[in-house]
């Protein structure tokens, strides 16, 4: 589908008054997550990004929403790297919500590049570079913007988890169940550090050059002031351990307990695919990921742990 077919006739003129040079017949979709799809829409003065939310994910408005009044503070405040500017919302003519658009950012995800030896310390970084201005953000300022802060493990980990569990097998049930009581057992996250944090740090939203530099980051819709682990977690979705730790060194000042939340949130990450895949892929999506659970547990068996 075309972002074009997409679009009811009233959202067509809207977006077409928002971005008047914008050839949006020639848009391509260049990416779709569980709330919402993304096109890259030409334009001679700079191509742009617009994101649509899918149509059963009417939550993600309030991230799109809160995203386009974050960028502008990100882009003032983080020199590291380049985040979406003139951001704007598309509304037709009733007010209605009908897409989120920003300047489309250059670069291609770290899967599309093999990064060795120089390059990668130098991308680790760079990458640790953004995280520290990111994480370095004012509380208040964030609040302004309407980001929320949040107990990642009571207010995200454990309903996703205790929703999760109905769909698993019996060995993933106990998986996952084990994670969820040795994290708790371990403190979890009520007495670590709020900060602001990108949310979502998986490889496509993380751009580079064609010399494996971080050229820019998106997505900013999962931001919160929450635990920085999380972010770093997110490095584990495109790298290994060891360049997490090399990230982490360049950081500096993580606090003591971040390496283990962050294993924490990279090994149950298959649980937003259980909660939210439902409609991607015609359940594809679910489906993979209590696959993957049921591997994790399989794994913990035969490591006889």
């Amino acid at each position: 589908m075309t972002l074009w077919s997409e679009l009811a006739p009233a959202a067509r003129e809207a977006l077409a008054a928002a971005i008047p040079h914008a050839s949006l017949h020639a848009a391509r979709k260049i990416g779709e997550g569980y709330g919402a799809a993304a096109f890259r829409v030409p334009d001679p003065e700079g191509d742009w990004s617009v994101r649509l939310p899918r149509p059963e994910a009417e939550w993600a408005i309030p991230d799109l929403e809160r995203e386009v009044r974050l960028l502008p503070t990100l882009e003032a405040r983080i020199a590291a790297v380049e985040t979406p500017r003139d951001a704007g919302v598309v509304r037709d003519d009733g007010g209605g919500f009908v897409a989120a658009v920003h300047r489309y950012v250059e670069g291609g995800p770290p899967s599309t590049r093999a990064i060795r030896g120089r390059k990668r310390e130098r991308l680790a970084t760079q990458i640790a570079a953004f995280l520290r201005q990111l994480h370095a953000v004012p509380r208040t300022v964030a609040k302004r913007h309407g980001v929320r802060e949040m107990d990642l493990w009571p207010d995200r980990y454990q309903p996703l988890i205790a929703n999760s569990l109905a769909h698993l097998g019996p060995a993933g049930r106990r998986w996952l169940e084990a994670q969820a009581a040795n994290f708790e057992a371990a403190g979890a996250t009520s007495d670590v550090p709020r900060v602001p944090i990108h949310g979502d740090l998986a490889g496509p939203h993380l751009l580079l050059d064609d010399d494996s530099n971080l050229r820019g980051v998106i997505d900013f819709g999962d931001a919160m002031l929450a635990d920085p682990a999380l972010d770093f977690a997110g490095i584990l979705n495109e790298f290994s351990w060891a360049f997490l730790e090399r990230v982490l060194e360049h950081y500096g000042n993580a606090d003591p307990g971040a390496l283990g939340r962050a294993r924490f949130y990279i090994d149950v990450v298959p649980i937003f695919q259980v909660e939210y895949g439902e409609h991607i892929r015609d359940g594809e999506e679910r489906r993979a990921g209590i696959r993957r659970i049921a591997a994790r547990a399989a794994a913990l068996r035969r490591g006889g742990r």
